[in-house]
């Protein structure tokens, strides 16, 4: 569990929402919906989308500041997002502090080898109050400290010794005990039947002679009464559409057995129904989605789920679609790199890059092509193994999960 520690604020302090992975500070006046609806995105999956959703929801101007940190414990990485008059200080294999003074968007970092975050809120009055414990739950504070816990190694499972058999004892004096012969069961006589035992008069039965005294036999038999019987095969007989073939003759006659051509058989039978019973066709299979990440200069990687905005210290001037852009800061104070240098989206299936009319422009080096700049403003579409390169050392690389 990583420990969290807050100094209570006197006057002017902001709220805090602590849990086992994430911290969400926010400098607003608050009310029991917010507060239920800020706990719940907390500890949802996506939590870091459901939160900034929710600070988002009635627009830009209307987002209140705020810091939120979210870390790992796998893989010891932490991510900071900053807005307003908050301060983040980070310490680890490079100290750095982050503040959201001036910015009107906010700034988000994603670092690893992170060990404690300092969250100080500007003008907000410290009480004269020990730093306190917030494993779970909420305060009003005027700073905050979070101690990153170092990743846990895997720790491969010891094997459990299989139980050695133990030898029962033998005693030697004893004699030995012989197994008991199986006995045979008599088989039961087969009782043959003779002449005597069988009736056969008892066995004969006289057919009902009613109604059929009344017709009189003709060497043609009984076509005289019912009319000329009627023979069909079963090919004849069948249902088919106009675009199947009649069956020959000889098709539907079996040539084994004792067949006249007239009796139904059940292999006529199979045969019509193979004819017209529709071949099944084998489900396609699905390939596996994946999922399309860029990677930073510094190993990070940012999975591209949503629209992502590249530069020096972006911004977002207006919202299009229902997912807030994420910003990532790059290139610190190199004047190479614009404020706002370019974007990268998903459609569909298509990574398409967009230089946002930087100072110094994009250049991109798809594999197994020269590299080209690209046009200010005009969107891209480029592939896996894509290098993007902002300039100053800068480069993003497109690449899949």
């Amino acid at each position: 569990m990583t420990p969290v520690h807050f100094t209570p604020a006197s006057s002017r302090g902001w709220i805090a929402f602590s849990t086992e992975s994430r911290v969400l500070v926010v400098g607003a006046s608050v009310d029991d919906a917010f507060v239920e609806a800020v706990w719940s995105a907390l500890r949802a999956d996506d939590a870091l989308q459901r939160s900034l959703d929710l600070l988002t929801g009635k627009g830009l101007s209307a987002t209140p500041p705020f810091a939120l940190l979210d870390w790992s414990a796998v893989s010891g990485s932490l991510r900071v997002i900053v807005r307003g008059d908050v301060t983040v200080a980070l310490t680890g294999a490079a100290d750095e502090s982050l503040s959201g003074t001036g910015v009107s968007t906010w700034i988000e970092r994603l670092l690893d080898e992170v060990t404690s975050a300092v969250v100080t809120v500007d003008g907000a009055l410290a009480a004269e109050t020990p730093a306190l414990p917030l494993v779970s739950g909420a305060a009003w504070i005027s700073s905050l400290t979070v101690a990153v816990a170092e990743p846990t190694p895997f720790a491969e499972p010891t094997p459990v010794a299989e139980p050695t058999p133990v030898a029962e004892p033998v005693d030697a004096t004893a004699a030995p005990v012989a197994e008991p012969t199986p006995v045979a069961e008599p088989e039961a006589p087969v009782a043959t039947p003779t002449t005597a035992e069988i009736d056969i008069e008892a066995t004969v039965s006289d057919a009902p002679s009613e109604g059929i005294d009344s017709l009189e036999t003709s060497a043609e038999g009984y076509d005289y009464a019912f009319g000329d019987t009627m023979y069909r095969s079963v090919a004849d007989a069948a249902v088919r559409d106009g675009s199947e073939e009649a069956p020959t003759a000889e098709a539907s006659v079996d040539p084994v057995g004792d067949h006249d051509g007239h009796t139904v058989l059940t292999s006529d039978i199979a045969k019509l129904r193979g004819r017209r019973r529709p071949k099944t066709q084998a489900a396609p299979v699905q390939p596996a989605a994946q999922t399309v990440t860029l990677v930073l200069s510094n190993g990070a990687r940012e999975p591209l789920t949503q629209p992502i905005l590249v530069g020096r210290s972006p911004s977002v001037s207006q919202v299009s679609g229902d997912k807030m852009p994420r910003l990532i800061t790059v290139g610190g104070a190199d004047q190479d790199i614009s404020r706002t240098h370019v974007r990268f989206v998903l459609e569909g299936d298509t990574v398409v890059v967009t230089d946002l009319h930087s100072r110094n422009g994009t250049t991109i080096a798809m594999p197994g092509k020269e590299a080209q700049k690209l046009r200010a403003g005009e969107p891209t579409s480029v592939i896996v193994g894509t290098v993007v390169d902002l300039g100053g050392g800068v480069t993003l690389t497109v690449d899949e999960d």
